[in-house]
């Protein structure tokens, strides 16, 4: 389970973003059940997410920090499901 980022604006902003990524993990697995190669189908998926992001951002700046927020978010709860017993991370 994903652990609160800590940059949410709100209640209803951390619920969206916890929805969205249960449903982001749902996705993936609907991936497995279809057959699909795991590395081409999330690469699919994250192309189609970064230009939506790219689209409705006001300019690059917003979405290169937006999209490092995201990354450093992600290595972190990998970390954690990677060295559950580890309160560091590993870099």
């Amino acid at each position: 389970m994903l652990k609160n980022p800590g940059n949410e604006s709100s209640e209803a902003d951390a619920s969206d973003f916890y929805a969205a990524a249960e449903r982001a993990a749902a996705m993936v697995e609907e991936f497995d059940t279809m057959g699909l190669a795991q590395a081409p189908a999330i690469g699919g998926a994250l192309t189609q997410l970064i230009t939506l992001l790219l689209i409705a951002a006001p300019d690059a700046h917003h979405v290169f920090g937006f999209l490092s927020s995201c990354m450093t978010n992600a290595a972190a709860h990998a970390d954690e499901a990677l060295h559950p017993d580890n309160g560091e991370l590993i870099h």
